[in-house]
C-alpha cells in the first residue's frame, strides 16, 4: 500500500471509528432518556395508586374495579407492602383485602419460581401479606432456592405471615449455601428461637462450629437456666475457639452471675479471642473476683485483650479504677490505660 493510499485508509478508519463512537454515545443517551421517562412515569403512577389506596381505605369503591395492568399490580404491591409494615389492626386488614382483590397471585408465584434472582427475592419479600395456602407452599419451596437472598426473603415472609419454620429443616439448606456467617441468618435464628428450643439445644452438639455459634447466640437471649448451663459448659470444654468465644460473650450479654467462675477461667484461655471476650464478660457481669487477673491481662501479648481488660476494669468500681491507675505509668500498657481512663472520663 502506497503512502497516499495508507493515509486515505487511516483517515477513513478514523472517521468510521469516530462515527461509531458518536452512534454508541447517542444510543446510550437515548437509552438513558427512555429509562428516565419510564422512571418518571412509574413514580407518577405510584403516587396515583397511593392516593387511590388512601381513598379506598375510606371507600372501597374508589379503587378501580377493573383489573389492573401488570405494571400497576407491581406498583400497587410495592406501595401497599410498605404501608402494611407500618400499620396494624383494621387498617392492616383493609390493605390486605385491597391486595387480595387486585393482585394476581398466579403471576407472582410464576415470577417467584422463574424470575431473575433479584426479582425472586423482591417477590418473596412482598408475599408476607397473603394467607393463601398456595403462597405459603411456594414460599416454603423458595427456601430451596439456590440464591441466598431469595431464601432469606422467603423465610422472612413466612415468619411475617405467622407460619412456623423448623430450624432443623432450614439449617442444612443455609449451611449448603454457605450462609451461616450472614448477619441476617443470625437475626433469623434469634427470631425463630421461641419455636425451636429443642432444635437449638440439639445444635449445641452439631459438628459445624458455625451452627453451634448461631445456636448459642439464639439461646442466650432466652436466658433460661437450662440454656445458660449448656453455655457455661461450652465455654469451658468446646474444642472450637469460635464456640468458646461465643459462649463466653453470650454469658456476659446475659449477665449470668452463675458464670463468674467460668468467665474467670476463660481469662486464661489459650486463644486470645476467648480471653478478650472473657474480659468483656467479666466487666458486664461485675466479676470482682477477676480483678487481679484482669490487671495482669492489661500486659497481655494481644492488643485487643489488653484493651478489653482495661475497659473491663473501669466497670468494676473504685477497686477496678485503682488497679488500672496502678499501671498508668508503665510503658505501652500505661498509654493504653491512659486512653481507656480518658475515654471513660475517669
Amino acid at each position: 500500500m502506497e503512502g497516499a493510499e495508507l493515509f486515505t485508509f487511516i483517515i477513513d478508519a478514523s472517521v468510521a471509528l469516530a462515527l461509531t463512537s458518536i452512534a454508541a454515545l447517542l444510543m446510550l443517551f437515548v437509552r438513558r432518556v427512555i429509562i428516565m421517562r419510564i422512571d418518571r412515569a412509574n413514580a407518577q403512577r405510584r403516587r396515583e395508586l397511593q392516593d387511590m389506596v388512601y381513598g379506598a381505605l375510606d371507600d372501597p369503591g374508589k379503587l378501580s374495579p377493573r383489573p389492573l395492568s401488570a405494571r400497576d399490580q407491581r406498583l400497587l404491591l410495592a406501595v401497599v407492602s410498605e404501608m402494611l409494615r407500618a400499620v396494624d389492626g383494621e387498617m392492616r386488614d383493609q390493605l390486605k383485602d385491597i391486595l387480595a382483590r387486585h393482585i394476581r397471585l398466579d403471576r407472582l408465584l410464576y415470577g417467584l419460581k422463574h424470575g431473575l434472582p433479584v426479582d425472586r427475592a423482591k417477590i418473596a419479600a412482598r408475599l408476607f401479606w397473603s394467607a393463601a395456602p398456595e403462597v405459603h407452599d411456594a414460599l416454603r419451596a423458595a427456601l430451596d432456592d439456590p440464591e441466598p437472598e431469595v431464601v432469606l426473603a422467603a423465610a422472612g415472609a413466612l415468619m411475617a405471615a405467622g407460619q412456623r419454620i423448623d430450624l432443623q429443616t432450614l439449617t442444612p439448606k443455609l449451611e449448603a449455601r454457605r450462609m451461616l456467617g450472614n448477619r441476617a441468618v443470625r437475626d433469623l435464628f434469634r427470631k425463630l428461637a421461641p419455636d425451636n428450643g429443642a432444635a437449638l439445644f440439639a445444635f449445641l452438639d452439631d459438628p459445624n462450629p458455625a451452627v453451634v455459634v448461631l445456636a448459642i447466640d439464639a439461646l442466650a437471649r432466652a436466658r433460661s437456666a437450662a440454656a445458660l448451663k449448656r453455655l457455661r459448659a461450652a465455654a469451658q470444654t468446646h474444642p472450637s475457639v469460635d464456640v468458646r468465644a461465643a459462649a463466653v460473650r453470650s454469658l456476659g450479654n446475659a449477665q449470668d452471675h452463675n458464670a463468674v467462675g467460668v468467665v474467670t477461667a476463660a481469662l486464661s484461655d489459650a486463644a486470645w479471642e476467648v480471653r478478650a471476650q472473657a474480659a468483656i464478660a467479666a466487666g458486664r457481669i461485675g466479676d470482682a473476683a477477676a480483678l487481679t487477673q484482669l490487671a495482669k491481662l492489661v500486659h497481655d501479648a494481644n492488643w485487643w485483650v489488653r484493651l478489653r481488660a482495661a475497659q473491663a476494669l473501669t466497670r468494676l468500681g473504685p477497686d477496678g479504677i485503682a488497679a488500672l491507675q496502678a499501671v498508668s505509668g508503665d510503658g505501652e500498657a500505661g498509654r493504653l490505660v491512659e486512653f481507656v481512663l480518658s475515654e471513660r472520663g475517669a
